[in-house]
């Protein structure tokens, strides 16, 4: 899946070339980066790139819960507030924030973090043309989905398989699209006739995973 690029980051002077510098990399090197620059210098290094000095205020609380949670779902749900702050503003930090959010669901095994994790990065590679990417965030929730054990309302797979066939169709790959507009249609039935498995588990007699398109 793809990361945004660096070059939408703002212009300017940094206030600090290492968080920079792990923002590009991703969630698991800005992670690392931030508990040893510590909460004050996250909080002026996320105020200066939303270009608003007093977001210091909103931010600071936010990353103080951040460093400080001790369960996945408090991890997911400071990086949320996080990713929310900067949404539409920097896209590069926000898409590593929601890549955060989205370790935290799998670790969690939370469908309800994991899918909004999900449409939010979708989100944000589409916005920049990585249609195929975007695609392959709702790929990996649909086969997260199918594992033994593993349930989600049946609203999110429908909403899931709609993505899929929107950026399949808008990326020209029309048998992709036309593949999973199928097994939409046989999940839909499964959901019809109220089968256990449109909410738990895999749906599919073929267990191969799901994939993408070149």
């Amino acid at each position: 899946m793809g990361k945004v690029p660096s070059s939408v980051a703002p212009l300017g002077l940094t206030v600090n070339p290492m968080l920079d510098a792990a923002v590009g990399t991703g969630w698991e090197a800005w992670d690392a980066a931030a508990r040893v620059a510590g909460v004050e210098t996250v909080t002026a290094w996320l105020a200066h790139r939303l270009g608003v000095p007093s977001a210091k205020g909103e931010a600071g609380p936010l990353v103080q819960a951040l460093l400080d949670a001790h369960t996945s779902e408090e991890r997911a749900e400071a990086a949320s507030e996080l990713a929310e702050l900067v949404d539409g503003v920097d896209d590069l930090v926000a898409d590593t924030l929601w890549e955060g959010v989205l370790a935290a669901g799998w670790e969690a095994e939370d469908p309800d973090i994991i899918f909004e994790a999900t449409v939010r990065l979708a989100g944000i590679a589409e916005a920049h043309g990585e249609l195929l990417a975007a695609a392959e965030y709702v790929i990996a929730f649909l086969n997260w989905r199918r594992q033994d054990g593993r349930v989600s309302d049946a609203e999110q797979v429908e909403t899931a398989f709609d993505e899929v066939v929107r950026l399949a169709t808008l990326d020209g790959a029309v048998r992709q699209a036309a593949v999973y507009a199928y097994r939409q249609a046989g999940y839909t039935r499964l959901v019809e006739e109220e089968d256990e498995r449109a909410v738990e588990g895999d749906w599919e007699r073929d267990r191969r995973p799901y994939e993408g398109w070149a």
